[in-house]
């Protein structure tokens, strides 16, 4: 790791130090409820990516500082919880430290094996595809818990899907998820604006569809491989039929 590297190590964790501190603050100050307040912590910590993206030089630097943060929160938050009412970082309700260490792992460990995979395997060009299942995790996933809790009120009813899951929680999931996405590629990509509008529109279905069969916290290493990895097939199958 050259000096760059260790540049983005710093980065990566002033950004979770401002990025847990400033929702604290907020939610201290205004009160916000607890739900919202668990769903800022999940986007906040999906927008890490982006800092793992573009301050490190390497993909191997970017896994190191995962693996590097991954060790300071299984020291840090034991510490913590022991001052701290910390289930509101929880992906699921109610939940012990334990649970808030396992999603911890699950997600840092999502975003290590897309940087492997995507980053270190196929090459740079494909970084994009990483951010974009992160996005489609981070406002989705958010939309469609706050949403389905406070509206939801049609359970999915095939057994396919998680009983917990509804309609409004999945459409909203898909909402985000697309404009997410929709964005993403119209802003990173120079691709025709109705491949963009497509191309957001399945990836957003197939988040959406993922998310509603997803158990115990799962989509969040689930969501972020599937839609990586299906954008990045999408972009393959585009770029061969644009060369014919």
């Amino acid at each position: 790791m050259d000096y760059l590297d260790w540049a983005g190590v710093g980065w990566f964790f002033l950004y979770y130090v401002f990025g847990a501190g400033s929702l604290a603050l907020l939610s201290s100050v205004v009160h916000l409820p607890k739900e919202v307040v668990r769903k800022g912590y999940h986007v906040m910590a999906c927008g890490s990516v982006f800092v793992l993206l573009e301050c490190f030089d390497h993909w191997f630097s970017a896994v190191i500082a995962l693996a590097i943060f991954i060790t300071a929160v299984f020291i840090a938050v034991p510490l913590a919880y022991r001052l701290f009412d910390l289930r509101s970082l929880s992906v699921q309700r109610g939940s012990s430290i334990l649970e808030v260490l396992r999603q911890a792992a699950l997600f840092l460990t999502s975003m290590a094996i897309l940087i492997t995979l995507i980053w270190g395997v196929l090459g740079e060009q494909y970084k994009l595809h990483i951010a974009i299942g992160m996005m489609a995790l981070s406002l989705g996933d958010a939309a469609a818990a706050l949403i389905g809790k406070r509206f939801g009120k049609r359970k999915l009813k095939s057994r396919i899907f998680d009983p917990n899951k509804t309609v409004e929680g999945s459409s909203a999931m898909f909402t985000f998820a697309f404009l997410a996405i929709f964005a993403l590629l119209l802003i990173f990509t120079e691709l025709p604006l109705l491949i963009i509008v497509v191309s957001s529109l399945v990836l957003a279905a197939l988040s959406a569809f993922v998310e509603a069969i997803a158990i115990r916290g799962l989509d969040t290493i689930v969501i972020p491989l599937i839609i990586s990895f299906s954008s990045l097939g999408l972009s393959i199958l585009l770029s061969l039929q644009l060369l014919k």
